[in-house]
């Protein structure tokens, strides 16, 4: 019961992420959901409280989680039941790591440079993307790869999430930037490369250069939310895990 919650969980709050699981073999999906499930729970603790040290302890409660995991005694809890048996120590810091850049999203501070941002989106993304590779026995010794992977996934997803930022009046930047900040930042990711990581764990990379190739065309669409919908699919995801993973 406690895989089917997570399965729930991720269906509802990031349906693409959902849909490049349900691609993968079921003995992936297995270590794959109950990962983005704890990645749902960390992403929304922030936004769940308008004060910030409840939010913090939100958070905390998510790092205690991850080393209980470490030492054996893991609390109950559907997600945790399920993340338990298959976190590894690698994804354990990982993951750590990513709650730790959450805490972004409790303080109403804008990034000062594009750099912060790409190690923010980095970091954040490398946690599940790890941990899941780790669970897998798919981790590379150099993870050069994995961070460019990150870094344009998260770029991705953090660009389609700029609207909602600005809705909630949350200053994505310290001081204003022009439009071309965006385009930059896409390029930047975009050159980020490395060797082919074959793993379903990177099914959901599948068009994130896709939505950074367009905004480093159409810079303007990230603050309007006009970035299309490049959604994965399913048969889609299982013709892209066929390819890379074949």
């Amino acid at each position: 019961m406690s895989l089917q919650a997570c399965a729930n969980l991720v269906a509802r709050a990031d349906p693409e992420r959902f849909a490049a699981t349900m691609a993968a073999p079921l003995a992936a999906r297995a270590v794959l959901l109950p990962i983005y499930a704890a990645s749902v729970e960390v992403a929304r603790a922030p936004w769940m409280t308008q004060e910030p040290m409840i939010a913090e302890m939100r958070l905390q409660w998510w790092r205690d989680v991850f080393e209980e995991i470490e030492t054996g005694t893991p609390r109950k809890h559907e997600v945790v039941e399920a993340l338990a048996p298959i976190l590894g120590p690698k994804g354990a810091e990982a993951l750590d790591a990513m709650v730790l850049a959450r805490r972004w999203d409790i303080y109403i501070e804008g990034f000062t440079t594009g750099e912060d941002l790409l190690s923010h989106v980095q970091t954040i993304t490398l946690g599940p993307m790890l941990a899941a590779l780790e669970a897998l026995d798919h981790l590379p010794k150099d993870l050069s790869a994995l961070k460019a992977h990150a870094t344009q996934l998260g770029l991705a997803r953090f660009l389609r999430g700029v609207p909602a930022l600005i809705a909630r009046k949350t200053p994505v930047w310290a001081e204003d930037q022009k439009l071309h900040i965006y385009r930059d930042l896409c390029i930047q990711a975009l050159d980020m490369t490395g060797d082919v990581i074959r793993s379903p764990a990177l099914i959901e990379t599948a068009h994130c250069r896709r939505v950074l190739r367009f905004v480093v065309k159409h810079p303007g669409a990230v603050e309007i939310g006009a970035i299309p919908e490049f959604r994965i699919g399913t048969a889609l995801a299982r013709g892209w895990l066929a390819w890379r993973c074949g």
